[in-house]
This record gives structure tokens, C-alpha cells and sequence, in this order.
């Protein structure tokens, strides 16, 4: 009988979870504030979602990027609290086996994943392409763009075909692109904002980001009771539109919501042009296997096939696919 897996990804802004059987969910989670918090967090999410609706997992799948957030003066103490905090949610809701995936595509106990922190680390891109390729596209481009970065990633054979494997040769290489679709500050993206005809440099200040602009264009849906955004007021289009207006010393008495509109175009663009630009470092692939919620930010050339693994997956589970992808790699690793 296939054991029941639940996949974890640990980040240092959200918290997700899938089953192997299917069953998704996510949450946010700010690391960098409140570390401690983790396996009481991870506790009641498992009880909540997973174990009060009658899935109780043999094992966890454990992948992460959570040990970068700063609050660890480096990532081997942030590897070695993520596995001791989740351990410990583990022992509390008696579950067994908890493993956690490394860039060399095996799972670890957790003595040797805080022995090697640096195989555990950020790995979750590696995941999820080595599940893309043995389950979705044995050949492919997996470009995936979640709240705060981009990962590209070829497949060849149904392998991860990249020799970079840390965080700073993915930067070096372009398969890691720091621009993501809801936490990137606007800073990030540009210098200068045109607005009405004047070429205006930006504040470096984080005042708004890429979200605004999201909000602005209709990307992204209001949500007027969520206040993670960078003023701490509700993701609103009228709000964004005065976050924005900030990058270049206004507000909401000068600045319009066409105006408004305009200067996120130009913010978009920037996010578009990066991605663009890392993309197009890599060779050409038939098929491109897009991933994560900021899809409006690729570019697609003419001609290009393109998968969508929401549409593999159902978009719960997609929001998930980190987590989705240890649980199936975890559960079927014997088969």
C-alpha cells in the first residue's frame, strides 16, 4: 500500500502544504518576525486542514527557502531550526518519518540535513523540476514566478539539467531571477517613473511594490481586509495607487488613478523585461511549463507551446507545487 505523504514548503513568507493524495492548502507566514512560532504554526495547520478532515500522514516531505530570512545570521542556522521546528511538530502529532529534500534530488533524514545545510537550502526549485520532469515534461523550460522570485529551469530527459545548484551560481546563470509577483519593491524594478512627460527618479525606499502595480492593472484581485503591503494598509487600488504616487515624492491629492495607472505599466514592463532577459539566457525549449501566480509577467514568443501545471494540477494544488512535488517524489521514490 503507497504510504500517504504530506509535502511541506517552508518559505520565509508562506507556508504551504499538499498531500500525495491532492489535498492543498497555504498560509503566510513571516519568518524573518516570528521563528519561534514555526512548529506551532505547523501544528495547527496539519490539525486543521490535513488531520481534522481525515488525512493523517505517514511521513512529512520537507523542502525550504525559509533559513535565508534574516532573523539566521546564515542559512546552516536556518536550515537547523527549520528541521528542528518541524521535527518537533512532527513528534506532536505523531508522525513517524519526516525527510527533507536536497538539491542532489534525495531526501534526508535530519541529522544529515543540518550535518549538510547547504544540500537542504533553497531547494524547492529542484523539486519541483525533478517532479515536472519524471510526471508533466520529460523535455521542457520550467519557469516558475511566485510573490518574490522567478526560477528557470531546464529539463532534459526527464532530469534537472542545471549545474548550478546554490542560490548565488542560480543568480550568476539566470535561473534565478529575484523578481516575483506580489513582494519585489518597486525600487527594485526601476529608476525612473515618466509621468507626464517628465522622466522622474524613483525613491529608494520601500514605499510600494510590484503588488501595487499588480493591483492596479487588474492582475491581481482587492483584497481590502489583507494589509500585507508595504504601507500596512489594505490592498486597495485607491491605496496602491498612493503607494505608487510615494516613488516619486506625491500622493493621492496629485496623482490620479489613471495617472497611477500609468506609472505600474512602466513597473510592469521592468518585471517583464528581467524575466525576459533571464530567459532568454538559456537555450531554447520546445515547451515551456509555467508555474506560480504571476503569469503575466512572461512574455511568450509566438509559436511558443506553453503547459500550464495549473491545469495538471487544479490551482490549489499549483499554488502548492513545491509542496505537491516532495509529497509525490517522497511517496513514490521506491516505485
Amino acid at each position: 500500500m503507497q504510504k500517504l505523504v504530506l509535502g511541506m514548503d517552508i518559505g520565509g513568507a508562506n507556508l504551504k502544504y499538499a498531500s500525495s493524495c491532492g489535498t492543498a492548502t497555504a498560509r503566510e507566514f513571516a519568518m524573518w518576525l516570528t521563528p519561534e512560532q514555526l512548529s506551532q504554526s505547523l501544528i495547527e495547520d496539519m490539525q486543521k486542514h490535513f488531520i481534522d478532515r481525515g488525512i493523517m500522514p505517514d511521513e512529512l516531505a520537507v523542502t525550504m527557502t525559509g533559513e535565508l530570512a534574516d532573523c539566521f545570521l546564515d542559512r546552516s542556522l536556518g536550515v537547523d531550526h527549520i528541521v528542528q521546528q518541524t521535527c518537533q511538530a512532527a513528534e506532536k502529532i505523531a508522525v513517524p518519518e519526516v525527510r527533507f529534500y536536497g538539491v542532489d534530488g534525495r531526501f534526508h533524514q535530519a541529522k544529515h540535513a543540518c550535518q549538510k545545510p547547504d544540500l537542504i537550502a533553497a531547494a524547492n526549485w529542484h523539486a519541483l523540476a525533478n517532479f515536472v520532469g519524471r510526471e508533466i515534461a520529460s523535455d521542457a523550460l520550467l519557469i516558475d514566478i511566485g510573490s518574490t522570485t522567478t526560477d528557470i529551469i531546464p529539463i532534459k530527459g526527464k532530469q534537472v539539467a542545471t549545474d548550478a545548484l546554490t542560490d548565488y551560481d542560480r543568480l550568476c546563470d539566470g535561473s534565478l531571477v529575484y523578481v516575483g509577483c506580489r513582494r519585489t519593491p518597486a525600487c527594485g524594478l526601476v529608476n525612473q517613473l515618466e509621468y507626464r512627460g517628465k522622466s522622474t527618479p524613483v525613491m529608494n525606499e520601500l514605499f510600494a511594490t510590484i503588488d501595487d502595480a499588480m493591483l492596479l492593472l487588474g492582475h491581481t484581485a482587492e483584497t481590502v481586509d489583507d494589509c500585507n503591503s508595504a504601507d500596512g494598509k489594505p490592498r486597495s487600488r485607491l491605496l496602491a495607487a498612493n503607494r505608487l504616487a510615494r516613488m516619486i515624492g506625491l500622493d493621492r491629492r496629485i496623482i490620479k488613478l489613471h495617472d497611477a495607472e500609468k506609472l505600474a505599466h512602466q513597473i510592469i514592463a521592468a518585471a517583464i523585461e528581467k524575466i525576459s532577459h533571464a530567459i532568454d539566457q538559456h537555450q531554447k525549449h520546445p515547451t515551456w511549463v509555467l508555474s506560480g501566480h504571476g503569469k503575466s509577467l512572461i512574455s511568450i514568443p509566438d509559436g511558443q507551446t506553453t503547459l500550464q501545471l495549473a491545469n495538471h494540477l487544479g490551482p490549489e494544488v499549483a499554488r502548492c507545487a513545491p509542496a505537491y512535488a516532495v509529497a509525490r517524489l517522497n511517496s513514490t521514490e521506491n516505485l
